[in-house]
């Protein structure tokens, strides 16, 4: 492995420079740990480990939120050396890890047990506060005989957190033995800690949630690390970091945060247990947060009814439960969306096309009211302005795979069956399938209705497939 290193010895004044700007672009780390690009390696084979082995939450909704909640984060971290990415993963595990070139999976069970975003902004922050110090770049280092798809093999392992993949992921002695030197060390840790609650306060959030985070971390641990071996545990038990971080709360200035809204958040956490839970459990549990629950749990209770309704075809129930989050919270124009999608799942597109138009030009960055139109719009035959927003959508949130089925059906059906291949071909690698991701790229690359600048862009996607599969 090439190992970039700094001269020892320099002019006084070139030194200066050199640790000051050191110091601006990775204020916790003197000196570089392996290459960036090699970073940037492990990183992509790890990313193409995961669409391939793990379930990925596919969804603009989602995926924007959580995307958004990372970039207020990086904007008060300062300059970065990668482009940070956020995925959340289905798995119950109560986990989230920090890889290499800024890639940040979270476990929908970790979110699923969060209250409040001040949580979800701790855990984030954290992690990202990992990558900004380069604490996994300098655990790899140490083992520095291990090759980059088994260094990705590695942190694939231990990101998912346990059981039986996890540790199938990992496999063999030799390979157990290397992922002993990949923890976070005590002082990693509290580094992520005290840079996370500079972060929060910069945002001007409030940093509490971090102590409670870790209490609930501290609770579960005791019995679900107990069945996790020794060597997948990434970082220190949490009981040993609440002490510094009460310190910090306890001695921090008096100031007065803005009242916290968590619609958001706790729509996007209803949205997801509606992806990883069973209809009759989440039932059970709608009805209970109904009846006792208090304020806003008793109300998103209704919200997570109305997406339970809509999968089983009920729509009028669903439309009941949905109506009563409406009058709770009118000023949300996302949920003309969600009203819309009812009307959409019924075949009545355009009462479907009028709400997600209302949505849409209450709130025009967003990508789930900008989708549902996209999709309407198609139904309706309004190809054009379809496909009008499915390429704006493709800036917003690039990676979500079911866009680039939308419009490479769309553009098929179009006569455009050129990029409508390349577009299947992202769609087919995100999904984590190589072979047909490589046929359509392929057949992009050989149609004749494919432009140049579209047979380019396949010969780029193919070239960097084949060079990720290389990687040894």
């Amino acid at each position: 492995m090439n190992i970039l290193k700094k001269p020892f010895f320099l002019c006084k004044g070139l030194l200066i420079i050199s640790l000051i700007t050191a110091f601006i672009l990775q204020p916790c780390l003197p000196c570089r740990a392996f290459s960036v690009g090699e970073e940037k390696k492990v990183g992509e084979k790890l990313l193409s480990m995961v669409r391939t082995q793990f379930t990925v939450i596919d969804d603009p909704d989602i995926s924007q939120y959580i995307n958004d909640l990372g970039r207020r984060i990086l904007k008060v971290a300062g300059p970065q050396y990668f482009k940070y990415h956020f995925f959340v993963i289905k798995n119950n595990a109560f986990n989230a890890f920090a890889a290499p070139s800024g890639l940040i999976f979270i476990h929908s069970g970790l979110i699923e047990a969060m209250d409040n975003e001040g949580e979800l902004v701790s855990v984030m922050a954290h992690e990202c506060a990992h990558v900004t110090c380069r604490h996994i770049s300098r655990q790899i280092e140490q083992n520095k005989k291990t090759g980059i798809a088994t260094t990705a093999l590695l942190i694939a392992g231990i990101a998912l957190g346990g059981g039986a993949l996890s540790q199938a992921l990992i496999g063999g002695s030799m390979a157990a033995n290397a992922s002993m030197r990949l923890h976070f060390s005590r002082q990693d840790e509290e580094e992520a800690d005290r840079l996370a609650y500079k972060w929060m306060r910069a945002m001007n959030m409030n940093p509490a949630p971090m102590a409670a985070m870790l209490k609930k971390m501290y609770r579960l641990s005791a019995y679900q690390m107990a069945n996790v071996p020794p060597y997948l545990l990434s970082h220190p038990v949490p009981k040993s970091r609440l002490a510094y971080i009460d310190d910090m709360l306890l001695s921090a200035p008096p100031h007065k945060y803005p009242p916290r809204d968590d619609f958001a958040f706790l729509r996007v956490k209803y949205r997801l247990m509606a992806k990883t839970m069973d209809s009759e459990s989440r039932r059970v549990l709608y009805t209970r947060q109904a009846a006792k629950a208090k304020e806003p749990v008793r109300i998103f209770a209704s919200y997570g009814l109305y997406l339970l309704n809509l999968e089983n075809g009920e729509y009028d129930a669903a439309r009941q439960a949905l109506d009563k989050m409406i009058k709770a919270y009118p000023d949300k124009p996302i949920l003309k969306t969600d009203l819309g999608i009812i009307f959409y799942r019924q075949g009545r597109y355009h009462q479907a096309l009028k709400y997600d138009q209302q949505a849409l030009e209450a709130n025009p960055d967003d990508a789930w009211s900008k989708y549902n139109l996209a999709e309407t719009l198609g139904r309706l035959g309004y190809s054009k302005q379809a496909e009008d927003l499915y390429r704006l959508l493709l800036v917003q949130v690039p990676e979500y795979a079911k866009l680039h089925f939308q419009l490479g059906k769309l553009l098929t059906d179009g006569g455009h069956s050129g990029e409508g291949h390349y577009q299947l071909g992202v769609f087919f690698w995100l999904n984590g399938d190589h072979k047909n991701a490589k046929y359509h790229l392929k057949m992009a690359e050989k149609d004749h209705s494919s432009s140049p600048q579209t047979i380019k862009k396949a010969k780029e996607e193919l070239k960097r497939i084949t060079a990720i599969e290389n990687y040894n």
